[in-house]
């Protein structure tokens, strides 16, 4: 014999995922509001369509952020009477969505989509020596110190210039040149220095800041507290942002 489910304890079931869905629904809508800047109003998809614009995260969970603004309104505007839903969120879509609320209220720090390790060298280095050590990794960006503090950032178009300005001929003449040489061919005003606490919104608001400006970060060094007299323990480029978005 087929045990019948009370129809109240169905209906308590079906008001309680639509609740939850509501309360991360209200959440993740309360971030938007957060993360985008002058919003011309406060509505879900408004809001939804700016951030995409700005925030990898946010492209990754548009589609289904955009559904879940219509089974909202779904479940609030069309609801025939006080605590009573005419549709009912899957468990999965709950679920989601609940997981969704928590990663845009706690993102990431900046530390999870940062190069494991950063390769340094001193400016008084010899320029051929770090060519051979730049065999050995797959690295194209190196943080240069002067005595412990931070002086240029060694990039592959720094390095094209300095070779061009010393051809001669068919041949580029290295000897005796360190690497403080090359320093004039790089534009020391594409680093910054941040704080490893610093999330991901904050990093990506940071980089959309520097392009409005017409200007560009080469790459965002991680610092225990973002000194440039602190040693690096990561280090961030636009692709790195650009993986994490393809992630």
């Amino acid at each position: 014999m087929v045990q019948e489910i009370p129809v109240t304890k169905n209906i308590d079931r079906q008001r309680e995922k639509s609740e939850r869905f509501e309360v991360a629904f209200n959440q993740i809508h309360e971030k938007l509001k957060n993360l985008v800047k002058f919003a011309e109003n406060d509505h879900f998809l408004e809001l939804l369509h700016r951030a995409r614009n700005q925030h990898s995260s946010i492209r990754h969970y548009f589609d289904d952020l955009k559904s879940y603004a219509r089974l909202r309104n779904a479940l609030v505007h069309e609801r025939s009477k006080a605590n009573f839903y005419i549709a009912e969120p899957h468990t999965e879509v709950v679920e989601q969505i609940e997981r969704i609320a928590v990663f845009l209220s706690t993102p990431p720090s900046i530390t999870s989509i940062a190069s494991a390790k950063v390769k340094t060298y001193e400016a008084d280095e010899e320029v051929k020596d770090v060519l051979q050590d730049m065999q050995k990794y797959s690295f194209t960006q190196f943080p240069i110190y002067n005595n412990g503090q931070f002086s240029f950032l060694l990039t592959e178009g720094g390095m094209r210039s300095y070779f061009t300005s010393r051809l001669k001929g068919n041949t580029i003449d290295l000897s005796g040149q360190k690497l403080k040489d090359i320093r004039p061919c790089e534009n020391t005003n594409t680093v910054k220095f941040v704080s490893k606490k610093m999330n991901i919104f904050e990093l990506e608001d940071l980089f959309e800041e520097r392009v409005q400006k017409g200007d560009k970060l080469e790459a965002v060094i991680i610092t225990e507290n973002g000194s440039e007299k602190e040693m690096p323990i990561g280090l961030i480029s636009p692709w790195d942002l650009i993986k994490t978005e393809n992630n």
